[in-house]
């Protein structure tokens, strides 16, 4: 009995390889998406793992090397696990589990085509959703429920961070700050993101918004916080706008930010913490004059240069009128006229 139940099992993994060699993803011209596990959004240690052909689909503590918890969806829409079969959605009522087959040699039949949704994190088939027969615990098995049943399933797991930018105003002035979000070219797409600044009593907040990669994102002024998807290897940039308060006093503000994703489970390790932003504040620039005694400063300083450059051209006039003759000063010349008569 043994050496039959070897045999099938090299029998199985020998097809299994055929297929893969043989992917509709090529014939398609899309991509498969995998191998990855299978988790339920917010538990990233229990993954679903196919029990045998026939069997129940359970949810085992997660394990990279277990190929029973490796899982491919095809451009078809089939389902395909690490050991060979395909998943199948059945005809059974609803709680019937859900169970790895080899009906068609999985070529995409009645109920092994499924569809993942990232954004609700439902994954589908003939109506049904994959569901839990109980809590989310190990042990319990995969199930068949109407669409929509929870909990939300990730495929695969994101690695989003965060890293602080810089940040800069001045004292009663405008202020910026910003982060830099990305998800790691190795993780699967992220869905629900979302980046919040803590607020900080005293400042002004006047807005958020989100650039480059990431400019579709919506930020909510209210909270500071912006939401959306993040491709993997995908990055982008979300500045926080504001006004420094007229009493602050140089030196730097702390504000903090930080991720979360809600509709993909994190991969384990991925730092979850929330990150210091410096928002460094310099003295006020040195005081003008206002508007109004500017413009009256001017007014006496062309007036004053006027006055100056009539003098001048009055004296310069006087000058010309009353020549001099060789030898004589002014004064004299006028008495010896004076004497003459």
């Amino acid at each position: 009995m043994r050496s039959v139940h070897w045999l099938r099992t090299i029998m199985v993994l020998t097809i299994g390889v055929i297929l893969a060699a043989g992917s509709p993803a090529s014939a398609s011209g899309g991509t498969t998406l995998g191998p990855v596990q299978i988790n339920p959004v917010g538990h990233p240690h229990l993954c679903w793992q196919a029990t045998g052909y026939g069997l129940p689909i359970l949810l085992e503590t997660c394990d990279h090397a277990v190929e029973a918890q490796q899982w491919s969806l095809t451009p078809a829409g089939v389902l395909r696990n690490g050991i060979g079969y395909c998943l199948e959605a059945g005809s059974g009522h609803g709680g019937a589990p859900l169970y790895i087959d080899f009906v068609d040699e999985c070529g995409g039949g009645v109920g092994q085509v499924w569809r993942y949704n990232g954004t609700t994190g439902h994954l589908s088939s003939l109506r049904t959703c994959a569901g839990l027969s109980g809590p989310v615990s190990a042990g319990v098995s995969v199930v068949r429920r109407a669409c929509p049943a929870g909990p939300r399933w990730s495929f695969g797991y994101s690695a989003v961070t965060v890293t602080p930018g810089t940040g800069s105003g001045a004292v009663g002035g405008a202020f910026d700050a910003s982060v830099t979000v990305a998800n790691a070219p190795s993780a699967q797409t992220a869905y629900k993101v979302s980046v919040k600044f803590g607020l900080q009593h005293g400042l002004d907040y006047t807005a958020a918004h989100a650039t480059s990669g990431i400019s579709a994102w919506h930020c909510d002024r209210s909270t500071m916080t912006c939401t959306g998807t993040l491709p993997a290897g995908a990055t982008g940039r979300i500045v926080l706008s504001g006004r420094l308060p007229a009493n602050a006093k140089p030196g730097r503000y702390t504000l903090t930010t930080q991720a979360v994703v809600g509709g993909t489970s994190q991969r384990p390790g991925t730092p979850d913490k929330a990150v210091p932003v410096m928002v460094a504040v310099h003295a006020p620039p040195p005081a003008h004059v206002r508007p109004g005694h500017s413009l009256g400063l001017i007014i006496l300083a062309v007036v004053a240069g006027l006055f100056l450059l009539g003098e001048a051209l009055l004296i310069v006039f006087v000058r010309r009128r009353r020549p001099v003759r060789p030898g004589v000063t002014p004064d004299y010349e006028g008495h010896r006229r004076r004497a003459a008569r």
